[in-house]
C-alpha cells in the first residue's frame, strides 16, 4: 500500500491522503483528534488485504475512523449496504468526507458506542482494527458477534502491544473458533465465523460508579472503560482543579472535559456563573452529563463538539480550563492541544483567563505566548505543570 500526502482540503482542518488499497486508488480525509489520521497504519493496511466482498454484501466497518474500511467495503459490495461506526465525533465527520470524496453511495456513518442500536444478525462481515484497553476491545468484539449474520465473517486487527492474543482467545471463547491468518509488523489480523445456532450475546452495561475526593468533597464519578482516567481523578486533572482561578459568577469552558470532574469542580466554584463542557467522544460526553446528574449538578452543561465547533458566540466564557490529549494510539500527537489553544483564545472574553495542565515535558508555553502574546507557570511539581496566559 502506497500513499501520497496532499495539502489541507479545507479551512476546518481536514487533510486528504492518496492511497492505494487493491489495485484502487482511494482518498482519506483525516485531521488531528482521528487516530491514525495522516498515514494508513499497517495494521489497517494488513486487515484490508484479506476480506473476500460479495457484490451484495452487507458490512459494517466497527470503529471506522477516516473511514478507509468502509470506504473499500462500499466499492467492493456495491450493492450491499455498509455501515461505519465510531464513537468520535471528529471520526465520523471524517469519515463521511471520505465516503463523499470516492463517490460511495452504498454507505452510511453513524456516530454510536459500538454496535448500539444496530439490529441483531444484519451483517454478512465485520471489520474491525481493535484499539487499546480490554474491556473496550471485548466490548467490540461481544458486538461483533451480536450483530453477524449466521456464517457471517468478523476479521479484525490489533497490534501486539495492545494484546492481540488475548482478543484472540476472547473470540475463540465467545464464537468457538478463532484463528491468526495474516501478520505484518507487530499486527495480528484474525478471523472468526458466527456460528449456526449461536445465541447472540446480550448488550453489557458498562458505566459504573465510584466514590472520589475532589476538590476537597466527596463526589460520585459515573464513566466506562474508553474514557480517559475512566475510573478515577487524574494526577494532571487533579493539578489543574488545585489551581485554576474561578470566581462565583464566572462562564467557564472545559475544553476536552473526560468524564467532567475538572468541569463539576468548576461548576462549584461559580454557583452563580455556568461550565459547558465538550468533548469529541460521545462516551466521554455521556460519562460526564452521568457524572453531573448523579452529583446534581444543575449550572453546568456537556456538548459533544470538535474543540470549540458547537460553541456558537466568540469571547464567550471567563475562563477555559482544559487537559488536553497528546497521544494518538502510542504515539505523540500535540496537535488536538495547539487547536485547543486557539480555540481558547477564540472564545475567552478580554482578560479572560486560561489554564491547561500538560505533563511536565510538554511545553505549551511558546505556543500559548504566540496565542495570547503571554504566558505563565501557575504550578510545577516533578510530573506536572499548570500554564495560564490572559486574553
Amino acid at each position: 500500500m502506497s500513499y501520497i500526502k496532499l495539502t489541507m482540503n479545507d479551512t476546518r482542518g481536514f487533510h486528504k491522503v492518496v492511497v492505494d488499497v487493491r489495485g484502487r486508488e482511494l482518498i482519506v480525509t483525516g485531521k488531528p483528534g482521528v487516530w491514525s489520521w495522516d498515514l494508513v497504519n499497517p495494521g489497517t493496511a494488513a486487515l484490508l488485504e484479506i476480506p473476500r466482498f460479495e457484490p451484495r454484501m452487507d458490512v459494517l466497518d466497527l470503529g471506522c475512523g477516516t473511514g478507509l474500511i468502509g470506504t473499500l467495503a462500499g466499492l467492493m459490495a456495491p450493492h450491499g449496504q455498509v455501515t461505519l461506526v465510531d464513537c468520535n465525533a471528529v471520526a465520523v465527520a471524517s469519515a463521511s468526507r471520505t465516503l463523499e470524496a470516492n463517490d460511495v453511495a452504498n454507505a452510511q456513518v453513524r456516530l454510536g458506542d459500538g454496535v448500539e442500536e444496530l439490529d441483531p444478525g444484519s451483517f454478512d462481515l465485520v471489520l474491525s482494527h481493535l484499539p487499546r484497553g480490554r474491556a473496550v476491545q471485548r466490548q467490540l468484539i461481544r458486538g461483533a458477534a451480536r450483530v453477524l449474520r449466521p456464517g457471517g465473517r468478523f476479521l479484525f486487527v490489533a497490534s501486539t502491544h495492545v494484546g492481540v492474543k488475548g482478543c484472540v482467545t476472547y473470540a475463540r471463547d465467545l464464537f468457538g473458533r478463532c484463528g491468526v491468518v495474516r501478520r505484518k509488523k507487530g499486527y495480528h489480523v484474525a478471523m472468526t465465523v458466527r456460528p449456526e445456532g449461536m445465541e447472540p450475546p446480550p448488550p453489557v452495561e458498562m458505566y459504573a460508579r465510584r466514590s472520589l475526593v475532589v476538590d476537597g468533597a466527596e463526589v460520585t464519578l459515573v464513566s466506562k472503560p474508553g474514557v480517559f482516567a475512566w475510573d478515577r481523578l487524574d494526577g494532571g486533572t487533579e493539578r489543574l482543579v488545585d489551581v485554576m482561578a474561578i470566581d462565583p459568577a464566572d462562564r467557564v469552558l472545559d475544553l476536552g472535559c473526560g468524564t467532567g470532574l475538572a468541569g463539576l469542580a468548576a461548576a462549584r466554584r461559580a454557583p452563580r456563573g455556568e461550565v459547558v463542557l465538550v468533548d469529541s467522544d460521545l462516551r466521554a460526553v455521556r460519562s460526564a452529563r452521568r457524572t453531573l446528574e448523579v452529583n446534581r449538578v444543575s449550572n453546568a452543561d456537556v456538548v459533544l463538539s470538535d474543540g470549540v465547533s458547537q460553541v456558537v458566540d466568540d469571547q464567550a466564557f471567563d475562563v477555559v480550563i482544559s487537559n488536553p490529549p497528546f497521544h494518538q494510539g502510542r504515539e505523540v500527537d500535540y496537535q488536538v492541544a495547539h487547536q485547543f489553544v486557539r480555540d481558547a483564545r477564540r472564545v475567552l472574553r478580554p482578560e479572560g483567563r486560561l489554564f491547561v495542565v500538560a505533563n511536565r515535558f510538554i511545553g505549551y508555553d511558546d505556543l500559548m505566548r504566540e496565542a495570547f502574546g503571554n504566558a505563565s507557570v501557575a504550578y510545577a511539581d516533578r510530573s506536572y505543570h499548570v500554564l495560564t496566559a490572559t486574553a
